[in-house]
């Protein structure tokens, strides 16, 4: 089994459907979503059907976990959230149906499956409090705080790959856009940004993890970063949203 994951396409149509696209022509036999479908970017409802009319064709929303922005639109409070957020995020809810806004409330915060794998947006530890995974200490707790063989993550929009061997707490990075699982080793992986990516790379960035070969395949996809970020500045969202999609940051 081939499945395509995804994380933070924060209402990027044209990144969303640039990646799709890309992952239908790689093949794959289910999609996951990482949560942050909406926020920061112009379509945000688009977005939400899109996502829920593929997970619709599978096993229904138990292959999306719940973001901070998902929350935050759908009642969860933006108070955490910067200026330029906050008022990204209140539109954003503006622009959700009903409809949207209660699937989106009812998305879970953490999932696992098969069962080696766990999903969940932010760090596993104390999900609900939205933490990052930035730096080694972070990555650290993050092991220490669930017991499959693979964690897959999002929220800091940058990708990464790193492990732990049984019995030793040093955490490894790993730099090729392919990681081999090893037996005695556990793995947390950063699948990485669809629609706002901050590593210094604008393409949209996504994962196929490949269950048989125990494998997972980094791909970055050119999208139309002029027409997102146009739509966000004829939308009236903050200037910011729309330079930074050109600068990967």
């Amino acid at each position: 089994m081939r499945i395509a994951i995804l994380s933070d396409i924060h209402g990027n149509l044209e990144s969303m459907q640039a990646v799709l696209d890309h992952a239908e022509k790689q093949g794959y036999d289910r999609l996951i979503c990482l949560g942050d479908i909406v926020g920061y970017g112009a379509n945000p409802q688009e977005c939400v059907d899109g996502i829920r009319e593929i997970i619709s064709k599978h096993h229904g929303k138990e292959l999306v976990v719940k973001g901070n922005h998902d929350d935050a639109a759908s009642g969860g409070g933006d108070e955490y959230f910067n200026d330029q957020a906050q008022r990204a995020i209140r539109w954003t809810a503006d622009q959700l149906t009903d409809e949207s806004l209660s699937w989106l409330r009812d998305l879970g915060m953490e999932f696992s499956f098969d069962p080696d794998y766990y999903l969940v947006h932010a760090s596993p530890y104390e999900p609900e409090n939205w933490h990052y995974v930035v730096n080694m200490g972070d990555a650290q707790s993050a092991f220490e705080n669930f017991d499959e063989k693979v964690a897959f993550i999002g929220h800091s929009h940058v990708p990464f790959f790193v492990s732990v061997e049984e019995g030793d707490e040093q955490v490894q990075i790993h730099q090729a856009e392919s990681i081999q699982f090893e037996d005695g080793s556990r793995y947390l992986t950063n699948v990485g940004s669809v629609g706002q990516p901050r590593d210094g790379d604008p393409r949209a960035c996504y994962v196929i993890f490949n269950l048989e070969e125990n494998r997972i395949d980094r791909y970055r996809v050119e999208y139309d970063v002029d027409q997102a970020s146009r739509k966000i500045i004829e939308a009236g969202l903050p200037e910011f949203l729309a330079t930074r999609l050109h600068k990967g940051r």
